[in-house]
């Protein structure tokens, strides 16, 4: 597995790759690697792509200050959870290169907005469609894979490609649930025993809820 920190290398990695005929296959991650990631690393090596992922927290996606400083920051244990499955490279970019002005976020999509969680993350997709389209003309890879965990996410950088152009094509994937019922996040590793206890009650409740909801929408017999 390559390690790239320098965008240098991966300018002169890449076009051999792209050579050999291989396509390429981007996985973007603020890193904290957990099993939603290493499905979309797996449904890339499936398709036989050169698997490429992305780790950087990205600041501009943080309204909350103390939010973006306390993220999990684990990059040896997510080397060494990407080798076991064979992925081919992780990036490890600079702030300069994803951000060589400043940093600051764009506002490019306005589709999806004001709804769900934009109401309640200032900035937040504006930061996420900044870094997006930053890796997306770095690496410029034909295939890009993101979770439907973040569903509204996923719908704005759909936008993001057809407005700006990008030549990619995005590969919406399942989300990977634990046993509560509930998707995998990278932040659930900050929490402590007694909040993961609290965490997991709750969400075997919602869970049940949304189940019990469906089947009732399902067989028509929502009251």
């Amino acid at each position: 597995m390559k390690i790239f920190e320098k965008k240098k290398d991966l300018d002169q990695a890449l076009p051999k790759i792209r050579e050999e005929g291989q396509k390429i296959g981007l996985i973007p991650t603020m890193g904290s690697i957990h099993k939603g990631h290493i499905s979309l690393v797996k449904k890339s090596k499936k398709m036989n792509f050169y698997s490429i992922v992305s780790i950087f927290v990205n600041p501009t996606q943080f309204e909350d200050k103390k939010d973006f400083k306390d993220y999990p920051n684990n990059k040896d244990i997510d080397i060494k959870e990407l080798k076991k499955i064979n992925c081919d490279a992780i990036y490890f970019p600079s702030i300069n290169e994803i951000y060589p002005k400043e940093i600051k976020s764009k506002k490019t999509i306005f589709d999806f907005r004001n709804i769900l969680c934009d109401n309640f993350r200032a900035g937040h997709f504006d930061g996420v469609t900044t870094v997006v389209d930053s890796l997306f003309n770095i690496i410029k890879p034909d295939y890009a894979f993101f979770g439907e965990k973040d569903f509204q996410q996923l719908k704005i950088i759909i936008k993001l490609v057809e407005i700006l152009n990008h030549k990619i094509t995005i590969e919406s994937c399942p989300s990977v649930r634990s046993e509560n019922g509930m998707s995998y996040s990278s932040r659930y590793k900050n929490f402590s025993k007694e909040q993961k206890n609290i965490f997991n009650e709750i969400a075997v409740i919602i869970n049940n809820y949304v189940k019990n909801l469906k089947e009732k929408i399902d067989s028509n017999t929502l009251e």
